[in-house]
């Protein structure tokens, strides 16, 4: 299980098309982290299961894992059994998601209802019924920080608590203004679960460019732009500089470094001191 009472940290990798795992499972023995995410079909894209995968790199690791789980996909029955799929596989938590859109949608159910799913399992019940064997996952959810859908998002958020969530990982953030804004509508509005702000160290100043242009909601200060023009390298250093401003305020970090091995192990490394 994640400790969620000693500030931690996640890390988030790759995503998968096929199905050779090797290339992850080494990313993953070579990160430091208290947990890691598993994502699940990003933009609707074909990736391995994420429970398997999850499962894989758990006992490559020996670190807890995070598995995202989608509506897109399933019916409730069959997020059910993906739901007691990874309780056998000793998975720790699920990362209950709407889902990306893609070309075809089930949508039975949304982020609310999963959370209210996980909770009936690990309390052993479906539908009102008893079931053997109840689940043990912990309960993630989504929120993002990002300006033009804070307001939205918190209700949102209040819903998934709501529901029976235990701790939220945010979309992430990269200026200190949106930051703040959100750690004040966070404490404004008497959220008391845990929340991990989303870190994402940024690799060059094209994927900069690309989340200040196309991404909503998502501002990249001048500033940063300026940095990353001068020097391409500088995606930590400018996470870690950012962090040191709002670390005391923090009940921990998601770090999505986009396969930046070095990069995700320097910030873990300045957040656990």
């Amino acid at each position: 299980m994640l400790d969620l009472k000693n500030f931690p940290v996640t890390v988030e990798l790759s995503s998968l098309a096929g199905s050779d795992v090797s290339a992850i499972l080494d990313e993953a023995k070579n990160l430091k982290a208290d947990a890691f995410n598993i994502p699940d079909g990003i933009l609707g894209r074909l990736t391995i299961d994420p429970i398997v995968l999850a499962a894989r790199v758990r006992e490559a690791t020996g670190v807890p894992t995070i598995a995202h789980l989608t509506c897109r996909d399933s019916t409730k029955l069959g997020l059910a059994q993906k739901l007691l799929g990874a309780a056998n596989l000793k998975i720790a938590g699920i990362l209950a998601l709407s889902g990306d859109a893609g070309k075809k949608n089930v949508f039975e159910i949304r982020a609310p209802g999963l959370v209210e799913l996980i909770r009936d399992l690990n309390s052993g019940k479906f539908e009102g019924q008893e079931i053997k064997s109840p689940t043990d996952l912990q309960i993630a959810v989504a929120v993002n920080p990002n300006e033009g859908v804070l307001e939205n998002q918190i209700e949102y958020l209040q819903e998934k608590i709501a529901a029976g969530a235990q701790f939220a990982q945010t979309q992430p953030v990269f200026d200190l203004a949106t930051a703040e804004k959100f750690l004040d509508a966070i404490e404004k509005a008497g959220i008391k679960i845990p929340i991990l702000l989303g870190i994402m160290p940024l690799k060059s100043l094209k994927v900069a460019e690309y989340f200040h242009e196309k991404v909503h909601g998502v501002t990249i200060p001048d500033e940063v732009i300026e940095r990353l023009q001068a020097d391409e390298n500088c995606g930590a250093d400018l996470a870690i500089e950012l962090l040191a401003k709002l670390k005391s305020r923090l009940d921990g970090a998601h770090i999505m470094p986009l396969g930046r091995v070095d990069s995700a192990n320097k910030i873990y490394k300045f957040l656990k001191e």
